[in-house]
This record gives structure tokens, sequence and C-alpha cells, in this order.
């Protein structure tokens, strides 16, 4: 097994669709390596050598012919081309390396924006990650990972800060950071995250359900809920294929509510985007409305079908309660008619 991990040094830039690493910034690697067994011998053509050491190669690419050198800072903060790290593999055991300290010797062509927008003759690195197997002669290369294209920038980069959106690889184990709004589909998000498209979670959607987060509780009128739930109606419906292609909606029918007849009964159930959604033929809807259905902590509808529920079970518990009275009377007077059955006879 064999993975490459890139810890920090790289950002993201949405404006240049690519990875951006400023020269003067040191970047690094983690690498993860394992071996099946212990092999002893790697195979040249027709002769086998034997393998004395693995070592961790790194490098970097403009194109299959030209190679870039990576460099390492030393603790006296003199730059050395990087040099062959080893990697003490042992067998059936995977074997973790970080290299830190580490930066391209020269910078991307061609960097310079036009009109604030990429050059279009811009140059872009690569990023080699390679493990070799060592014999007393030579090395061969065993496994390696390359990186998506990567433009190095010089050590100021003042005129591309403010349009740069800077995506970093977060404190946690495969997390990834960013300041900001992200959109998926969707140049305009007004929320942390806005996807037009499906979403598919295989696991659970989390929200903060603390009480001691939480202030002025109050238990809200199941009555009331009893009844917005019997205003609102349920259709099957079918999304226009225009809307349906402009959001990435695959499932183009399917059974909800009314997001306009949803805010006359629950106003605070329906939230105005305020985005325009221009579709094929000249049509827009304006404003367009969503109603607010996210997991069941946040779903108003749902909350207020809980509170139905309750009102319900309470006018079952009600019921089932008048019905124990109502057997019970009747048992009373199933006794007094026995009793006035007696009382005829013998009288007779």
């Amino acid at each position: 097994s064999y993975r490459v991990d890139a810890d920090k040094g790289f950002n993201f830039s949405t404006v240049d669709d690519s990875f951006v690493c400023q020269k003067k910034n040191h970047f690094q690697v983690t690498v993860h390596a394992g071996l099946a067994g212990h092999p002893k011998y790697i195979k040249d053509g027709n002769h086998f050598k034997a393998i004395q050491k693995y070592c961790v190669h790194i490098c970097g690419f403009e194109s299959i012919t030209q190679s870039i050198r990576v460099e390492q800072s030393q603790s006296d903060r003199s730059k050395k081309p990087f040099h062959p790290a080893h990697l003490d593999l042992h067998p059936d055991k995977v074997v973790k390396m970080t290299l830190g300290r580490l930066h391209f010797s020269e910078t991307t062509s061609n960097n310079m924006r036009k009109k604030g927008r990429p050059n279009p003759d811009q140059r872009y690195f690569m990023l080699v990650v390679a493990l070799h197997a060592h014999t007393s002669n030579g090395h061969y290369l065993v496994a390696a990972h390359s990186s998506e294209k990567i433009i190095v920038r010089a050590s100021n980069p003042g005129q591309f800060e403010s349009d740069d959106i800077s995506w970093q690889r977060g404190q946690m184990p495969d997390a990834i950071y960013h300041q900001g709004r992200v959109g998926i589909n969707t140049e305009r998000p007004d929320e942390a995250l806005v996807v037009h498209g499906n979403v598919k979670v295989s696991g659970h959607i989390m929200q903060p359900s603390d009480m001691r987060a939480k202030e002025n509780i109050k238990e809200a009128d199941t009555k009331e809920a009893l009844t917005n739930v019997s205003q609102l109606k349920v259709y099957n419906y079918n999304y226009k294929p225009e809307f349906a292609e402009k959001m990435g909606i695959d499932k183009v029918d399917d059974k909800g509510v009314l997001a306009q007849e949803v805010k006359e009964v629950i106003p605070d159930a329906v939230i105005e985007t305020g985005e325009d959604i221009d579709l094929e033929g000249g049509e827009t809807i304006n404003n367009l409305l969503v109603v607010n259905k996210v997991c069941e902590e946040t779903d108003r509808i749902y909350m207020e079908n809980v509170g139905a529920v309750k009102e319900l079970c309470k006018l079952t518990d009600n019921l089932e309660t008048r019905i124990d009275e109502l057997e019970r009377m009747n048992k009373k007077l199933a006794k007094l008619k026995r009793l006035d059955s007696i009382k005829s006879t013998s009288s007779t």
C-alpha cells in the first residue's frame, strides 16, 4: 500500500482552478507505505538484484522531460536539494514518514494575471513523491503519486490575495478547512453550504440539541401544531425539466408540499433565498422559496408534526379514559338491570 498526503503549504485557488503555493513558504508531505511480506530482490530485465533499502524521492515536473528541483531548508536556514529519505519498511506493516520544510527551487512561468484573469499561458508544476528500492548499483521505482497541477508564485502574493479562496488541510486527519461560504453548482451561496443538486449522505446530519446551550425554553402549543398540520396539503408533482436541469435534480417526480401554501400556515418554515433562477426559454423564478427541511431537529414541518402527534396522543388518552368510564358505567347499569329483574320476579 502507498499513500501520500499534502499536510500543509498548498491552497486551492478557484480563480486559477489550481493549487497554489508560495516559493518562500514550506510545504510538507506525509508518506504511508506498507509491504506485503518481505521482498528481498527486484527484477531488472533477466537479473535479480538484492534490495538494500527503500527511500522516498521528491521532485517537481513541468513536463515529462523537464524536472524541477525540490529543496529542503536546514536547521541553519540554508537550502539544499532534497536528498532521498530512507524509509524503514517492515513486513505487513504500514510505516508513516513526514517530510517537512520543503519548497520548489523556482516559480512557475507566466504567473502575472491579465486584466485580473488567469494568464492563458500560465505554466504549472506537478509534485511527484515516489518510493524507490535501492540496490548496490542503482535504484528502481516501486510506487509513486503525482499531484494535481500547481502554481508556484514568488514571495509577494499581494495582487492575488483578494481573489484567491483558501482551502487548507485542517487540524483533524483527512480534513479540509475553508473560511467562508461554499456553493456547489451555484455562484451565489447565501449559507455556509448551498448545493444545487442531490446530496447523498451515508451517515447522520448532526444538530446541537443540548439543553445547556438553549434559553427561553417553553413548551410549544400542541393544539396549534395539530391545527397547522391539518391545514397542510401533500401533492404529487413533477419539476419542470428546465428547472431540474438548472438545479441538478435527477428525480423529476416527487411528493411534498408547496412553499407558498406552507408560508400561509407556518411562515417561519419557508425561507426566501433572494435568488433569481433564469430558465431556458426566458422564464425567471424570482426570489426562489425553499422549505426549512434539513434534518429532524431543524425541519420546521417535522417539528410541527411532532407537536401534532403529541396532541393526538392527548386526545387518544382522553378518549381511552372516557371509554373506560363508559365501560364502568355500563357494568353498573347491567348490575342495576339484574337487580330490577330479580325484584320483579320476587314481586310476581
